[in-house]
């Protein structure tokens, strides 16, 4: 290598040193003009400079170094220019050099396969897509005198530090025409310095969320609505949260994402589900039961499975199992209902009323399994409810709520002569009425066989 293109290397490595201390709103790896450095060993494989007679003992290796400036055209083209210089320790069978030297000059084009336009606008610290490159040129070689060649190159490039990447390449030349025969071609291979001197001018961002129209585009979201698929989550936070800003149930769980992620801060704080998830705390138990049931905790898988008999509360028909009882798949001994009375979690009425809302038809349905395998034993549905407003009005209440339940059983095929009905009010509470969690499981329905 000249002491001239050795000064040009050593010039631009030592800005590239300068850039880790720099700052700059650039994307090194989506930048508008790069000014790259690539340094490789290699070997002449084909002509005369790999099998001369003479010069024999002479190793084909040698080494280059390459400065090429690309100028992005549209992304992912750029066009480049390439200079090289170097050398190789055989010379050809002509020459009485004591070696091959090695320059070239030529144009073509840079294609960046993996550009996305992240750069270090999201990723501080970079961006590890970064891009994998090819480049073509055709142009001007020294090797075997003055030859025409063509010149291909394949490499990737990590972002490290705004506005420089590194990576690795592997280039080849063909190389026509000079003093001998045939065609010559040279292979090396070694690391790429990028630095970048222009960038690409600020993304539009029309709807304010974060993303560039640009990359909107490439996403399918609206570029002009902050959030596309109206969940209450932006667009910008949904994509660096890994939530689809096209569909407002990212799990499919039946929680709106930002029913998920409350605080809208795309963190998953404590008594929050994971809008990724459709369990967050891979209990067994879904999000949305756990979000309905009183007292669990979408975050604690531990109470997914209250009765410890392998089956999760929300496919539980027979709660309360002992251990190590066999149960069968809906979590009920082969007698259901052998303890004397099942509770009907979940189940839940309008405000003071006894409209069944529709939340409860999954529990409703699984107690229904559970009658059609009892045979046809005599059930008491009996209604319950907490200690607030009078003693008399809770009775009633509560008798129009069992009632509510039976004519469902018998709507979906259970004869109406198997139940009575009973309002129980306030008076059998499970537990204390002092608290809001209290008084949810005292308000319940409650099977009890007769016979």
């Amino acid at each position: 290598m000249s002491r001239s293109s050795l000064a040009v290397a050593l010039t631009l490595v030592s800005l590239t040193l300068v850039s880790l201390t720099m700052t700059s709103s650039a994307h090194a790896d989506s930048g508008r003009l790069h000014l790259e450095l690539d340094v490789g060993l290699g070997a002449a494989i084909a002509g005369e400079a790999r099998r001369g007679s003479n010069h024999s003992d002479d190793s084909s290796f040698g080494g280059m170094a390459w400065i090429t400036a690309d100028y992005q055209l549209s992304r992912p083209w750029a066009v480049e220019v390439i200079f090289g210089y170097g050398g190789f320790a055989k010379p050809f069978p002509t020459s009485n050099e004591t070696g091959t030297r090695y320059g070239t000059l030529g144009v073509g084009a840079r294609l960046r396969l993996l550009d996305d336009m992240a750069g270090f606008a999201n990723e501080p610290e970079g961006n590890i897509q970064s891009n994998l490159w090819v480049s073509l040129h055709v142009g001007y070689h020294n090797f075997d005198d003055v030859q025409f060649g063509i010149d291909g190159a394949i490499g990737y490039e990590l972002s490290v530090r705004r506005p420089l990447q590194i990576g690795a390449f592997l280039r080849t030349a063909l190389m026509f025409g000079g003093d001998n025969p045939g065609v010559d071609m040279v292979l090396l291979g070694g690391l790429s310095i990028s630095f970048e001197i222009l960038g690409v001018r600020q993304a539009d961002d029309t709807d304010g969320d974060g993303l560039s129209d640009e990359r909107e585009a490439q996403l399918g979201t609206d570029p002009e609505n902050a959030d596309t698929d109206g969940d209450g989550l932006p667009d910008g936070l949904e994509v660096e949260t890994q939530t689809d800003p096209n569909n407002v149930d990212t799990d499919h769980d039946g929680l709106n994402d930002a029913r998920e992620d409350e605080n809208r801060n795309g963190v998953l704080d404590e008594y929050e589900t994971d809008p990724r998830r459709a369990d967050t705390d891979t209990g067994g138990m879904p999000d949305p039961d756990e979000v309905r049931a009183i007292g669990q905790n979408p975050r604690l898988a531990s109470d997914d499975d209250r009765d410890g008999d392998g089956v999760p509360n929300h496919l539980d028909a027979c709660e309360g199992t002992e251990q190590g009882a066999e149960v069968d798949g809906a979590g009920c001994g082969s007698v259901p209902l052998s303890q004397g009375s099942m509770v009907l979690e979940g189940v839940s009425f309008a405000s003071n009323s006894a409209e069944i809302l529709p939340e409860s038809e999954v529990v409703l349905r699984r107690a229904l399994e559970t009658l059609q395998r009892l045979g046809n034993p005599r059930i008491e549905i009996a209604g319950h409810t907490d200690d607030r407003g009078r003693a008399s009005a809770n009775r009633q209440l509560s008798l129009r709520r069992a009632r509510a339940v039976r004519d469902w059983m018998v709507e979906h095929g259970i004869a109406a002569d198997r139940f009575e009905v009973r309002g129980v009010g306030e008076a059998d509470p499970l537990t204390t009425n002092d608290t809001p969690e209290g008084r949810a499981r005292n308000r319940r329905i409650e099977f009890r066989r007769l016979e």
